[in-house]
């Protein structure tokens, strides 16, 4: 699975960045995207302790790059 489904695990990811963005830091409480740090074209698993929240800018600009958050 590719997405992070389940709204607990959603919400978890939120209050770990504490409703920012985890790479420029724009508040996300609104809308955000659950990014895998390593991308899942690589690890071919969905892992919420693997995962971070980030804005639809960079989660879109990070593309298939791994990024350290």
């Amino acid at each position: 699975m590719r997405t992070l489904r389940s709204k607990a695990k959603r919400n978890a990811l939120l209050i770990a960045a504490n409703g920012k963005c985890c790479i420029c830091n724009v508040s996300i409480v609104d809308k955000f995207h659950a990014d895998h740090i390593i991308p899942w074209s690589i690890s071919r698993t969905t892992n919420v302790h693997e995962m971070q929240a980030l804005c639809a800018a960079c989660n879109l600009s990070k593309g298939v790059r791994y990024e350290t958050p």
